[in-house]
């Protein structure tokens, strides 16, 4: 695959390596066992392992090569990377998700992925009660969330207002990063609704070194997205906020952003913050980028140098309507055990 003039992963010769594995693994253990060891994602992990890297060695790929495209890249595209079989209706709500062969061989090939880019499948307690994987769908019944479910949804980074890797949360220590990674697999499409990218080069482009230096400075509160706001609350004792922060920063890894259209509040008095935020939304349009997930296909999104989002999905839910089931992998290395929980450790606080 070609990104910004340099060659990085085979994407085609990587999906069919994965594909292939996942699919052994699900049939050498069956449904109820792979499902069970699912619940310990690191050691399932490290038992594929060396299957993983040997097959994709033998398709002229390194684990590295993956890891560095997943650090260094907006995004990666993989087209056929789990066999979407056996599924029952979409469901109506984020989790559970049934165990058929479809979204179990899906959930492996996804584990796989983050153990090939370096990073640890997690959740976070405070959003979904923790679940590791979750049904991006159409939400049943009424209310602020299902009518969300429906609708676009403008670029934004997932748990905005949690720290940076190798930062700390000023308030407190014990909340953990937001994930490097979040993984789109896409179970059901069939209107073709584009999940949208924005990558962080590009939307650098659109401003001014003087705009850049604002967003790198403490002037914009970030507040907890919608799904983490009521486990906030009821972990943390009220809902999490993010006072005097900033979007852009720079890391060992280069330009870092976190961003939630929906989420941030500046002064209306600080005209250079207001104009750079303006400015900032703007160029996320600008330079948007369509991705049409098509069953079998999984989207890597790296969480720190892309904002993401999704055109409007439409009133159908259940049935044969649209139906990705979403991961987050992060870089674990160093990571404190008091930003876990005990006795599932995949599970991040709050």
């Amino acid at each position: 695959m070609k990104i910004q003039g340099v060659f990085v992963v085979d994407a085609t010769e990587l999906a069919d390596g994965v594909r292939l594995c996942a699919a052994r693994a699900v049939d050498a253990e069956g449904l109820e066992q792979i499902a069970r060891q699912l619940e310990a994602p690191q050691e399932l992990a490290s038992r594929l392992q060396p299957g993983l890297v040997s097959e994709l060695a033998a398709r002229g790929i390194s684990a590295n090569e993956v890891s560095r495209h997943a650090r260094d890249f907006p995004y990666l595209h993989l087209k056929g990377v789990f066999d979407p079989a056996d599924l029952p209706d979409t469901p109506l709500n984020w989790t559970p998700i049934p165990d058929t062969r479809g979204t179990l061989t899906l959930r492996v090939a996804i584990l796989l992925l983050s153990r090939l880019s370096g990073m640890e499948l997690v959740s976070y307690k405070s959003e979904n009660g923790g679940a590791l994987f979750v049904n991006l769908v159409t939400l049943d019944g009424q209310g602020a969330m299902a009518e969300k479910s429906k609708g676009p949804m403008k670029g934004h980074t997932d748990a905005a207002s949690f720290p940076f890797r190798g930062t700390n949360d000023p308030s407190d220590e014990r909340i953990a990063p937001s994930p490097d990674v979040v993984f789109l697999a896409a179970l059901r499409n069939q209107d073709g609704v584009p999940t949208t990218v924005m990558p962080l080069h590009g939307i650098l482009g659109g401003l001014t070194a003087a705009q850049i230096e604002v967003l790198k400075g403490d002037r914009v509160t970030l507040l907890a997205q919608r799904s983490f706001q009521r486990g906030t609350r009821e972990i943390l004792g009220e809902a999490h906020v993010l006072y005097n922060s900033h979007v852009l920063h720079e890391s060992d890894e280069g330009t870092w952003v976190r961003y939630s259209h929906s989420n941030n509040v500046v002064d209306s008095e600080d005209v250079e913050i207001v104009s750079a935020k303006e400015r900032f939304e703007q160029t996320c349009l600008l330079c948007a980028q369509q991705v049409v997930l098509q069953p079998g296909d999984v989207l890597l999104v790296n969480n720190r140098k892309a904002l993401h989002g999704r055109a409007p999905v439409g009133e159908a839910n259940g049935g044969t309507s649209r139906w990705l089931v979403r991961g987050y992998g992060l870089d674990t290395t160093g990571l404190e055990a008091g930003r876990r929980y005990e006795g599932t450790p995949y599970m991040l606080y709050p």
